[in-house]
């Protein structure tokens, strides 16, 4: 009896059949790899008319601060004026005289309409130095004067100085204690301040009395204004 090949061949055809078929199945396509995750970005809330919302029970608007400029340095002044200066006014009158003389020596300043002079005695020649009668060595024509208007500002101090110095309110006019023909050198201060007049009287000597603050002020006061002026 023949053999026949027929089933060989049918196995065969049907294992090619498949592995043909395993062979061209399509593939399905690999899947990317995940993205990295994006946050998400909220938009801004517009809020309209936002500027004309007026404030409730649950809203606090806040206002900024404003910003803090720095004080700049207050300027030194030149000359200090006591507070009580700031009480004259420009029809305010007043004036000063101080007065002193000797044998050897004349001295006198005064204040007048905000005029200050000063006048006094030098002795260039040395006339005076040896100098022993009781009458003075200098002459009328021997004087010099100098004369400068003030400043409101410096009026103003002087002003003040007579105010503050209580000369208004000592109850004696003559102070030093010199006795009836005693020998002694006289100073003078007249004052002339708002309507009111006084004359001071000092009497020099060795061992008189001290003199009152409110005279020795005054006196120092037009002392160093006038040794300020140009000679």
């Amino acid at each position: 009896m023949k053999q026949t090949n027929f089933i060989p061949s049918a196995y065969c055809l049907l294992l090619l059949t498949l592995l043909s078929l395993n062979g061209c199945e399509k593939r399905e396509p690999a899947l990317p790899p995940p993205a990295p995750p994006v946050e998400s970005m909220a938009e801004p809330v517009i809020i309209p008319d936002a500027d004309k919302l007026q404030p409730d029970d649950s809203t606090t608007l806040v206002t900024p601060e404003p910003e803090t400029m720095p004080t700049p340095p207050e300027k030194p002044n030149t000359l200090k004026i006591p507070n009580l200066a700031q009480q004259t006014l420009p029809s305010s009158d007043f004036s000063l005289r101080f007065r002193a003389t000797g044998e050897s020596f004349y001295t006198e300043i005064t204040l007048a309409n905000g005029i200050l002079s000063y006048t006094y005695f030098e002795d260039t020649d040395g006339r005076c130095a040896q100098w022993v009668k009781s009458t003075p060595c200098w002459q009328e024509e021997d004087l010099k004067t100098i004369s400068l208007a003030l400043r409101p500002e410096d009026l103003d101090n002087l002003y003040a100085v007579i105010k503050e110095s209580g000369a208004f309110t000592l109850k004696r006019d003559t102070f030093g204690g010199a006795k009836a023909g005693q020998r002694h050198y006289r100073q003078t201060l007249d004052i002339m301040l708002d309507g009111k007049e006084k004359q001071l009287v000092y009497q020099s000597f060795p061992g008189s009395s001290p003199k009152p603050e409110a005279f020795a002020r005054l006196e120092t006061v037009l002392l160093e204004y006038a040794r300020d002026l140009p000679h």
